[in-house]
């Protein structure tokens, strides 16, 4: 199973972008308040149809925490959404229409205290 959420990340790493998500609260992570934090890596990447941001979170329960609230607070909003927990780990996701658009939010959880969030759409869903 967690060859497939692997999966599932590369492909998007591959066909996504970079914009700013409408009022997300995960949105909060790449608003530059954590760039000082050691424990906290971002990705960005961007063309002009697809964005992509992923922020890692290393050995600080207390951010993990923080990361799932505001995973949580955007739950709502999701057509579709899944969680899957596997020996240990965990992956939720997420589908969000704008615009006529997905936006696809996604969050795996490691054993040590870390997480990996990223999002992910059209430029048009941003909009």
């Amino acid at each position: 199973m967690n060859k497939y959420i692997l999966i599932l990340i590369f492909t998007i790493f591959s066909i996504t972008a970079f914009a700013k998500a409408p009022n997300l609260h995960v949105e909060k992570m790449f608003d530059g308040s954590y760039n000082a934090n050691k424990s906290v890596s971002l990705n960005v990447s961007k063309t002009p149809e697809k964005y992509f941001r992923g922020c890692t979170v290393t050995n600080n329960k207390s951010l993990l925490n923080i990361v799932s609230q505001l995973f949580e607070k955007d739950l709502p909003r999701a057509t579709r959404s899944q969680d899957i927990t596997n020996m240990g780990s965990r992956f939720r996701s997420m589908v969000i229409i704008n615009n006529g658009e997905e936006i696809y939010i996604g969050l795996s959880y490691d054993e040590n205290n870390g997480c990996y969030l990223f999002i992910s759409g059209s430029q048009e869903a941003f909009k």
